[in-house]
């Protein structure tokens, strides 16, 4: 499907509208696995919106840094392998997240998209006969199995009567 519907913004508050926003903060794939190859960064940690795992990652690769300076090379070494086995296991679970981030990212935009019903809306109206509900609330559409019911009565009715 063609892209070019991006570069229409009715400014509305319709269904197009929702979609440009959401199209815009969507994470991407691509980008989430090719900042996993920055990983003492902990850049991709960030954009997966996760800023203490980010943090840890930097501190972890400045602490490598700090023990090569002191010369630690095997402490240091450690570290570095400690840091590449989380990344490697942030690689195997980075679909998980970006599904679970723009879940989220898609409720936010859809829901944030109006105000909600106008006052006094009280859904939609039928010609169906409402039935009292048991315990006396208030009345409500008849089921499914219920219509059958009258529907079955309404037939033996007309039978009796020889329609």
């Amino acid at each position: 499907m063609s892209e070019n519907w991006k570069d229409f913004d009715f400014q509305g508050g319709g269904l197009q509208s929702a979609n440009l926003r959401l199209a815009q903060v969507l994470k991407r794939r691509r980008i989430a696995y090719g900042l996993v190859a920055l990983f003492p960064l902990g850049l991709h940690r960030d954009y997966l919106e996760d800023r203490r795992g980010a943090w840890f990652y930097r501190i972890v690769a400045a602490a490598v840094v700090g023990c090569v300076l002191a010369g630690q090379p095997l402490l240091a070494a450690g570290l570095l392998a400690a840091l590449a086995a989380s990344a490697l296991y942030d690689l195997v679970r980075i679909e998980d997240r970006l599904t679970r981030i723009n879940k989220q990212l898609r409720m936010q935009v859809y829901m944030s998209q109006t105000e909600g019903a106008p006052p006094g809306y009280t859904g939609r109206l039928t010609d169906a006969p409402q039935q009292p509900q048991p315990g006396g609330g208030e009345p409500r559409s008849p089921s499914f199995a219920e219509q059958e019911r009258l529907l079955r009565e309404l037939a033996k009715q007309r039978k009796n009567r020889g329609e």
